[in-house]
């Protein structure tokens, strides 16, 4: 307590010491670009927009200061300068027409740690070595073929899922639903990336490493915000805290890879492991490599998939006519099926997959995708860009903007109707999986999740809110870190429409 008080004493008298200096430096480097610079708000020395954050959520703060400052804004977060896209046509620019100007990602003290000097896909710089990582996950971790190859492993975790919701509910029992939502998510990714090599005591220890790992990723750090001072994180013990913590999760990937190494399978450390050995790539895939590659795939399979879920299933508690439809659906399709054939009948559910794009609409999980580096100055929306600038697209906002959108705040999945508007990434007032080069790999992955789980909520459970709570009643209000989670989880009454009768095990 005494160390990180001396820690905190040591930042503030820093922080009041420094303003002068660090406004002079700031506009000598920007004075060359002022005049064609985006609009913005006012920026404090030293901390620059950071106190406008103070009063609520990332994605909402920058949707109001875009109504006020246009949709290409800038924002000078601490050291870091920031330009906020909020309208499709310029998110078109950046994505599509400038793509390999902003391919890269900037590196952050999280990313640098546990993702092993960004040698993993999310945060690797564009270029050569990220392009051998995308072909990678396309041809062969990602690809249509792995999905289906995964197939049982979804089936039998989601059977589980509803087993262990339907006796959780028992007498009347309020189900935590996020609880089982993630148990389910973390069970799917991990077995198709390790297969039988990690489980029981293993996978707990890789479970538990990765949460402290995810906590510490949650948010900036001082030497994100304020590069020169990085020696903070030093003096406060953060970055030692977070190097134990990377310790501990190698620890536990060196065990599951030396178990794949003696027991090859059908999972993804074991495909990795064959590329590695083969030696084809142009860039030699290492140990190092597969284990940030894997904490990718692991992160971005869990987290988005099982919030993803939690989104859904509220939204639909706050539209009985919209569940009702729902499961008059699934209950039409799935009923006299056998539980192994319900994801061959997944196409079928028209309106629930209409029901998940307009969750994800909502409620995207990653609300301002994974922030964008300038790679050389250009116009975006008639403003210059200057080279190493962040760019933050806020698919959130637009998503909820009235000027793209019909009723933009209410849940309508019949605005899917046409299906004209989709996943990939081409209509740009609609990316909750991003878009161009940097557009997430693993979409197919955690659509087939989420599809079946909810499918499966549905048809074999009755879901109603707790005494005396009315649909209105439902706390929406998200958190923001890695991803968007609802802030408060969501607790139901399970009662079983149809019992799980089949072996789960």
């Amino acid at each position: 307590m005494e160390m990180e008080l001396s820690a905190a004493t040591l930042l503030f008298v820093f922080l009041i010491s420094l303003p002068i200096l660090v406004t002079l430096l700031s506009h000598k480097s920007t004075s060359t670009s002022k005049k064609r610079r985006p609009p913005g708000p006012w920026n404090l020395p030293l901390i620059g927009s950071l106190l406008h954050f103070v009063k609520s959520h990332p994605p909402a703060v920058l949707r109001d200061l875009a109504n006020k400052y246009g949709p290409v804004m800038f924002l000078r977060m601490g050291q870091i300068d920031t330009v906020v896209i909020t309208s499709p046509a310029a998110a078109e620019e950046v994505l599509r027409d400038k793509d390999v100007i902003f391919a890269s990602r900037p590196s952050i003290v999280a990313s640098e740690l546990f993702c092993y000097q960004n040698r993993d896909i999310v945060f690797s710089p564009y270029g050569s070595y990220w392009r051998t990582l995308r072909k990678l996950c396309t041809m062969e971790l990602l690809s249509a073929k792995m999905v289906r190859q995964f197939a049982p492993i979804r089936d039998n975790e989601t059977m589980s899922l509803v087993k262990n919701m339907q006796a959780a509910g028992r007498g009347g029992e309020l189900v935590n639903l996020a609880r089982h939502l993630v148990a389910c998510t973390n069970s799917i990714t991990a077995k198709a990336a390790f297969g039988q090599v990690c489980s029981g005591e293993l996978q707990n220890q890789f479970l538990s490493s990765t949460a402290v790992a995810i906590s510490y990723s949650a948010g900036f750090t001082v030497g994100d915000v304020f590069p020169s001072l990085r020696f903070i994180d030093v003096v406060t013990g953060l970055r030692r805290r977070m190097w134990r913590a990377r310790l501990q999760l190698d620890d536990v990937f060196d065990k599951i890879i030396a178990r794949s190494e003696a027991q090859r399978g059908d999972d993804l450390v074991s495909v990795l492991l064959r590329i590695r050995d083969e030696g084809e790539l142009q860039f030699p895939i290492s140990t190092i490599n597969i284990k940030a590659i894997i904490l990718d795939m692991f992160v971005g399979g869990t987290d988005t998939t099982s919030s993803a879920a939690e989104w859904t299933m509220s939204e639909l508690m706050r539209n009985p006519d919209v569940m009702a439809k729902a499961q008059a659906e699934v209950r039409r399709v799935f009923d006299n099926v056998s539980p192994q054939d319900h994801e061959a009948k997944l196409d079928e559910l028209q309106y629930i997959k209409m029901v998940i794009k307009e969750s994800l609409r909502l409620h995207p999980v990653v609300p301002m995708l994974v922030p964008h580096f300038c790679q050389e100055t250009c116009d975006v929306g008639g403003f210059q860009v200057m080279e190493g600038t962040r760019v933050i697209i806020n698919v959130w906002a637009m998503a909820r903007s009235p000027e793209y959108w019909h009723d933009a705040e209410k849940f309508r999945p019949e605005r899917f109707e046409d299906a004209m508007l989709d996943f990939k990434g081409s209509q740009f007032q609609y990316l909750p999986f991003g878009a161009g080069r940097r557009r997430c790999p693993g979409d197919t992955f955690g659509l087939a999740v989420l599809e079946l789980i909810i499918a499966r909520l549905l048809y074999y459970i009755d879901w109603s809110l707790p005494v005396r709570m009315q649909p209105d009643d439902i706390d929406m209000e998200m958190n923001v870190s890695a991803t968007a989670r609802r802030k408060n989880q969501l607790h139901l009454v399970a009662s079983p429409y149809k019992k799980v009768s089949c072996n789960t095990d």
